[in-house]
């Protein structure tokens, strides 16, 4: 069953997928927060901006998960991945003692007319219920993470 997640980009990273430059999304924790393990290959992915709109969707494509990573790990992951990903030297510096990793190639990117969801927490990923709707509160689902 395919699944909806709302997935939150700082802009610079959101406008690089939409230009094809960010082609690999990365999520980075010491504590395997979502969305790790949750996102499957043919997933929706609604692509919000922080503190902006929805501005496009896309299908997961590959997924990767890693855990028990090491700096020296994290440092394979930029040199081997960060073409896709497009990470700045600032981003992997803050992950650096990262403990898991979430890699999902975006595919079927497809820009959005932007629109508005209400969503006043700070997570920067959210599992959906559904597809989120304009103007109305985001609706998570529930989240087995056991």
């Amino acid at each position: 069953m395919i699944q909806h997640h709302l997935a939150i980009f700082y802009r610079a990273y959101l406008d690089a997928v939409l230009a094809g430059t960010k082609t690999i999304e990365c999520r980075l924790s010491r504590t395997g927060n979502i969305p790790h393990c949750l996102v499957k290959p043919g997933d929706l992915l609604w692509l919000k901006e922080s503190a902006g709109p929805v501005r496009a969707v896309a299908t997961a494509g590959v997924v990767r998960g890693f855990r028990d990573l090491a700096p020296t790990r994290i440092d394979w992951l930029r040199r081997r991945f960060n073409a896709g990903i497009g990470g700045v030297a600032p981003f992997w510096r803050q992950h650096r003692d990262a403990r898991h990793a979430t890699l999902i190639w975006l595919d079927n990117v497809c820009p959005l007319p932007p629109f508005n969801v209400i969503k006043r927490d700070r997570r920067a990923w959210v599992v959906l219920a559904g597809p989120p709707v304009p103007g109305e509160p985001i609706l998570p689902a529930p989240v087995d993470l056991a």
